[in-house]
């Protein structure tokens, strides 16, 4: 199979796009993986890991002239070629919905209209995409509701971090965290979809009452600015580590005694999966997709009520008991629903389904 995989390059769609096509080429299947998007025009190929990844003009060429007998494209924005290859060529095409636009989370106009804009641009993708796929329950469930739109549901999925160094007694060395002190960890972009705010000021709460803890930010964002100032206003600075960018991210969860992730109406969240792979209990929002991917590995509190979330921290810092069936719970439900050969097999049968459903109408 020749398959085109379009995507953007950004975020969870990075690391999607990039663990798929490597797990789909250790299974030989030969994949181009397209990133035509507009704000990235130039004829400049990227690699990722030793991942060759065609950007800008050089993916739309490839997109517009080579043969494929699939085209996988995952951001509706970026359909237009893919349905044109379809109408002249009888190329089919897969949709996965990684989520749908939250323009009323934009502070930006601009941000506002290109996420309208994508909503129309799902509503069309539907209608011409052969078979359509979304990456939660919470996704298939919301697209049928408010568009109508039917599709089949596949999970993300991640290999297992290789452990190594360093430990996690090292770990919390390294990052001055003091015996007997809860580190709370928190990865995301700092924006309103992830709300970070609402756990800062749950921090504040359990600060407040003389608790020992310690909030481990990974993220830059939007609300970068807006967070530091709160974490000043607050008189939290010695509480709250932050850094914008960490080439590992072993040494944060390995560190951490809670994954704490605040997102609204969260499409699927793949950072979650690396806290199960670290056994870390997971506190998350009862919106979105978060519950369904923690599962028995979590539990959940009121979305954006910073009262509800610093009791469930309350409970989970004095219990380590539950830390650590939660962190169990969370590495046994990664085993089961969501490894990265899983999502693999479940898309290559997709693949041959919808190129053999396509011959058989041709």
């Amino acid at each position: 199979m020749r398959i085109a995989l379009v995507s953007n390059f950004r975020g969870g769609l990075k690391q999607f796009a990039s663990t798929l096509c490597k797990g789909l080429r250790a299974k030989g299947v030969e994949v181009d993986l397209l990133c035509p998007a507009p704000w990235e025009l130039g004829d400049v190929h990227g690699s990722v890991e030793d991942l060759v990844v065609h950007h800008g003009w050089a993916a739309m060429g490839r997109l517009i002239a080579k043969k494929y007998d699939l085209i996988h494209c995952n951001i509706a924005s970026l359909g237009l070629i893919p349905i044109v290859r379809r109408k002249l060529d009888g190329i089919p095409i897969i949709e996965t919905f990684h989520g749908f636009p939250q323009w009323w989370l934009e502070s930006k106009v601009a941000a506002k209209m290109a996420y309208a804009a994508e909503f129309g641009a799902i509503q069309v993708m539907a209608k011409f995409a052969n078979s359509k796929t979304s990456v939660s329950n919470f996704v298939r469930s919301t697209l049928e509701q408010t568009l109508g739109i039917d599709s089949s549901v596949i999970h993300n999925g991640i290999s297992h971090c290789l452990f190594s160094k360093p430990t996690r007694e090292q770990s919390r060395r390294l990052l001055e965290i003091e015996d007997g002190t809860i580190a709370i960890l928190f990865v995301g972009r700092l924006h309103p979809a992830k709300d970070p705010m609402t756990l800062l000021r749950a921090l504040e709460i359990l600060v407040k009452q003389g608790r020992k803890v310690k909030f481990l930010v990974v993220g830059d964002g939007p609300l970068s600015k807006t967070f530091h100032a709160e974490v000043s206003a607050l008189h939290l600075q010695r509480f709250v580590t932050n850094w914008n960018y960490l080439p590992s991210l072993h040494p944060v969860f390995s560190a951490a005694d809670i994954f704490c992730f605040p997102s609204v109406n969260e499409a699927f969240g793949i950072v979650q999966l690396e806290a199960m792979d670290h056994s870390l209990p997971l506190l998350v929002s009862d919106s979105g997709a978060s519950p369904e991917v923690a599962g028995s590995g979590g539990i959940t509190f009121r979305t954006g009520n910073e009262v509800d979330l610093s009791q469930k921290l309350i409970q989970l810092a004095d219990d380590p008991a539950l830390r650590e069936k939660l962190g169990r719970e969370g590495r046994r439900r990664l085993e089961e629903c969501f490894m990265l050969d899983s999502m693999i097999r479940h898309y290559i049968r997709l693949y041959e389904e919808t190129i053999r459903s396509h011959q058989a109408r041709a």
